[in-house]
């Protein structure tokens, strides 16, 4: 969850969560229409991303990569919150993904979110008070989809 001028809240997920693997299988089904709009963006869409898990040992983590481009059938970003679990990675760090490994995408139309599957489950699940709070500090809005 993105908090101007603050870290990304870090949420820990059981590897068993359904609606967590719900999110990520939407957001993977509906991969093409993300790298539609990415390939030929409107004036109006901005802040592609994609999260990627990394996986260290037993331990996976599910990063956020900006700036993303999409060539070579792979999606290729910089890493955008700072790792908690995987050792040596470092924020801005560039890597690549393939399409059918990531977790989420997202990107911003017109200030609504798009895709974000996984960042509308977090939101869910949040205090009315946060949401109110996250809503003040995002770049979008997260609306019905």
């Amino acid at each position: 969850m993105i908090r101007n001028g603050k870290n990304p809240e870090w949420f820990r997920i059981r590897n068993d969560d359904i609606e967590f693997r719900d999110a990520v299988r939407t957001a993977r089904k509906s991969v093409g229409t993300f790298i539609a709009a990415l390939q030929r963006p409107s004036a109006k869409q901005r802040d592609f991303e994609v999260k990627k898990p990394f996986v260290q040992d037993t331990e996976v983590e599910h990063i956020w990569l900006s700036g993303v481009t999409f060539s070579g059938n792979r999606f290729h970003g910089r890493v955008d919150n700072r790792p908690v679990k995987i050792k040596g990675l470092k924020m801005g760090e560039l890597v690549s993904v393939n399409p059918d490994e990531i977790t989420d995408w997202a990107y911003v139309d017109n200030g609504d979110l798009v895709g974000g599957y996984t960042i509308r489950l977090l939101h869910k699940e949040l205090s009315p008070e946060r949401r109110k709070e996250l809503g003040n500090e995002s770049r979008f809005h997260i609306t019905n989809q």
